[in-house]
C-alpha cells in the first residue's frame, strides 16, 4: 500500500501533500524552500494550504493509500482527508502521536507501520525559546496555568505521548540541563532542528553529546514547525532505545 505524508515531514523516498509558505508575495512549496536563506531573512512562516481539488488529485492517483498525518496536523487537511476518505474506500487516514521530526526519523528507521505506536512512545520533542502564548494561539499548549510566565525566564516546553510540560528556567545552562535530566532512558538518536541561534544551538548539541553516547541529527527546522513553534526556536525530538535495547 502506498503511503503519503505532507511536506511538514522531512522524509524522501516518499511523496508528499503539498503545503506552500506565502512569502514575498509569492505561494512557495515548502520542499523547495531553500531554508538558510528563508531563516536569515524571514522571522515568521505563513502557511498555506493546498486546494481540495490539489489534494483529491493526489490521493486518488494512489489508492489504495495510507496518509500519515503528524501530531498537531492542520485541521483544515485532516478535515479534507476525513471527507475524501468517506467517499472512497482504499483511503486511510492515521493521526500519529507524533511531531513531524519523530514521524520522518521513525519513517526513515525502515520500521513496519505496524510499530509506529510503539516508536510515538519512545519519542519525546522539548521546544526551547517559544514564546507561550504563540504556541497557545497555535494549540501547541493550552493549560491555563502556563498563562503567567516571567519574559526573562527560558520555557522549556515538552511534547510527548498524550502529555504535554511547560517548565520555566533563569538560563538556558538550566534549561538545557532539566532537559537532559528528564530523559529517562537511553536515547538511540537525538534530533535538533532550528530556526535560527546556530551558535547556541552548537554549543546545546556540545552538552547532549558529552552526556549520551547517541546518534545525533542536526538540520534546519521545517518551515511548516517554524510556523507553529516560532521562529528562533529549537526542537529537540529523543527517541529513546526500545526494551530490547535496539536502537531506532
Amino acid at each position: 500500500m502506498k503511503i503519503l505524508v505532507d511536506d511538514s515531514v522531512d522524509v524522501e523516498g516518499i511523496e508528499k501533500i503539498p503545503l506552500y509558505i506565502d512569502w514575498k508575495g509569492r505561494k512557495i512549496r515548502v520542499s523547495d524552500i531553500d531554508r538558510p536563506s528563508y531563516f536569515a531573512l524571514n522571522k515568521k512562516s505563513v502557511i498555506s494550504l493546498p486546494t481540495y481539488d490539489e489534494i483529491s488529485r493526489i490521493i486518488s492517483g494512489h489508492i489504495p493509500v495510507t496518509v500519515l498525518l503528524p501530531s498537531r496536523s492542520f485541521s483544515f487537511l485532516k478535515d479534507e482527508l476525513n471527507f475524501l476518505s468517506s467517499l472512497s474506500e482504499g483511503i486511510t487516514l492515521i493521526e500519529e502521536k507524533m511531531d513531524s521530526v519523530a514521524l520522518a526519523l521513525f519513517l526513515n528507521s525502515g520500521k513496519p507501520l505496524s510499530e509506529d505506536k510503539k516508536f510515538a512512545q519512545r519519542a519525546t520533542t522539548y521546544l526551547l525559546f517559544s514564546d507561550l502564548s504563540f504556541l497557545r494561539k497555535n494549540d501547541v499548549i493550552s493549560e491555563k496555568k502556563e498563562s503567567v510566565i516571567l519574559t526573562k525566564m527560558i520555557n522549556v516546553v515538552k511534547l510527548g505521548f498524550g502529555r504535554t510540560m511547560v517548565k520555566s528556567m533563569w538560563s538556558l545552562k538550566s534549561a538545557v540541563s532539566m532537559v537532559i535530566e528528564d530523559i529517562k532512558g537511553t536515547p538511540s538518536m537525538i534530533a535538533f532542528r532550528y530556526s535560527g541561534k546556530k551558535k547556541i544551538v552548537d554549543s546545546i548539541v556540545k552538552e547532549f553529546s558529552a552526556r549520551f553516547h547517541s546518534n545525533i541529527s542536526i538540520d534546519w527546522m521545517n518551515p511548516v514547525l517554524a510556523s507553529l513553534y516560532g521562529h528562533d526556536t529549537l526542537t529537540i525530538t529523543v527517541i529513546l532505545e526500545d526494551n530490547n535495547g535496539q536502537n531506532n
